[in-house]
């Protein structure tokens, strides 16, 4: 006699992301100004943060004078050879640099987090199916991805699946096939089940059970 392990995951997890508000003035602030406006205050010289960013001078000038007026407020004071920051300047560039820096940091780590690299799983599972093969795949998993916060939950097969249903469980294994349609499922394995039976018991010389 063997049995069947199944995998499953919910049909419908992809959440539905309500979009966010921008307020008037940040819809229509290009990021790219933002970043050349942030290398002519590293560079301080139009010229060299061109060359910087692989553009051309009159590309950097022309953000910078369109950004310049969306905001309402001068950021550089032109010079001869140089420029020079604004105090507004200073405060605003300084935020747009902390801004950069995170979103850097969120696409990263959203990356990471959509390649399976960080995150959390969260996996129900029986204790019958526990050990062996399963704790095997499971620990392969935790080295492979040392990042990701492996949540382990035992319940009965139908909680399992349930509250993959309900979205608080991202994969569960159960055993057989269970009547889930609303999940994708699939067969992982296949393992023998053994009977111990007294020597001279009536069904100790049959090669099976049914």
């Amino acid at each position: 006699m063997r049995r069947v392990v199944t995998g499953l995951r919910n049909g419908h997890n992809a959440r539905s992301l309500d979009a966010a508000a921008l307020s008037p003035l940040g819809s229509r602030i290009p990021l790219v100004s933002l970043i050349h406006a942030s290398a002519v205050a590293e560079h301080l010289n139009f010229r060299h943060a061109a060359s910087a960013l692989g553009v051309s001078q009159s590309s950097v000038s022309m953000r910078i004078k369109q950004l310049e007026q969306d905001l309402g407020i001068l950021l550089f004071e032109r010079r001869h050879r140089d420029v020079r920051l604004t105090e507004a300047g200073l405060h605003f560039l300084d935020h747009v640099a902390t801004g950069i820096e995170h979103l850097d940091h969120a696409v990263r780590t959203a990356g990471a987090i959509a390649r399976g690299e960080q995150g959390r799983l969260r996996v129900g599972l029986h204790l019958s199916i526990a050990a062996g093969f399963l704790a095997e795949l499971l620990g392969q998993f935790r080295e492979l991805h040392p990042a990701v916060d492996l949540q382990i939950t035992e319940r009965r097969a139908r909680d399992t699946i349930r509250e993959v249903r309900e979205a608080r469980l991202d994969v569960a294994f159960v055993l057989g096939v269970p009547p889930a349609g609303d999940c994708h499922s699939k067969p992982l394995w296949t393992e023998a089940l053994l009977v111990a039976l007294p020597e001279h018991h009536p069904l100790a010389g049959t090669e099976s059970v049914m």
